[in-house]
């Protein structure tokens, strides 16, 4: 499903929170998506994290064409690819160098690279990223350094993942230049690996209303 990255900003700008999921089990991963967006959470990233993670990501893409599937954790160019040909409609890293921005850049594929302050904010905005994932945020100084580099920069809006939490996520939010808030809080491993998605759809519901 191709999406414009504007469309992306939009849809993320409603739901304000993006589930992060981290498992390397193809059809606990559809059934884990599923349930999220059936309980408010219709956008997604899935990362790299594991090794199966690829098949992982084409998967899900297919099984849920209704869901905005993204992927997360993209440290190389190499990997920027293969999500691209994936058909995931965006890719997140945790952070940014000159050669994977100039490869998003020029791949045509909605990205959004990590920053930990202004220096990576202004490579990212070089290679034209206006959103950006601020991470690990609660390291960095979370709302706080959002509000500070809202000053020199104030068109930029960013997601903030790390350390986040349900009982966080409205305080987050109130920021106006955060766009929305990742974790992982809502799809834990353990809740995937026991097939518990009466307790997912719990968790993504109330996930959901933090983000409102």
């Amino acid at each position: 499903m191709t999406i414009s990255k504007s469309a992306i900003v939009s849809q993320l700008a409603q739901v304000r929170v993006l589930p992060i999921l981290v498992t390397d089990d193809v059809d606990q991963a559809i059934r884990c998506v599923q349930t999220l967006a059936e309980n408010g959470l219709p956008a997604v990233e899935i990362t790299l994290r594991t090794p199966n993670a690829m098949t992982v990501l084409r998967e899900v893409v297919r099984a849920c064409p209704d869901v905005t599937v993204g992927a997360g954790t993209i440290l190389t160019p190499a990997q920027l690819d293969a999500v691209r040909n994936s058909g995931a409609t965006f890719g997140i890293s945790p952070g940014i160098t000159p050669v994977l921005a100039k490869a998003a850049a020029e791949s045509g594929l909605p990205y959004f690279p990590g920053v930990g302050g202004a220096s990576d904010l202004m490579l990212a905005l070089e290679h034209g990223f206006d959103v950006v994932k601020l991470f690990p945020s609660d390291i960095v100084g979370s709302v706080k350094m959002a509000k500070a580099l809202g000053g020199p920069f104030p068109d930029v809006k960013f997601c903030l993942t790390g350390g986040v939490t349900v009982e966080s996520t409205p305080t987050l939010l109130q920021q106006s230049n955060v766009l929305c808030v990742g974790g992982s809080w809502m799809c834990p491993a353990n809740l995937i690996s026991a097939n518990d998605w009466a307790a997912i759809a719990q968790l993504a519901a109330q996930a959901a209303a933090a983000g409102k």
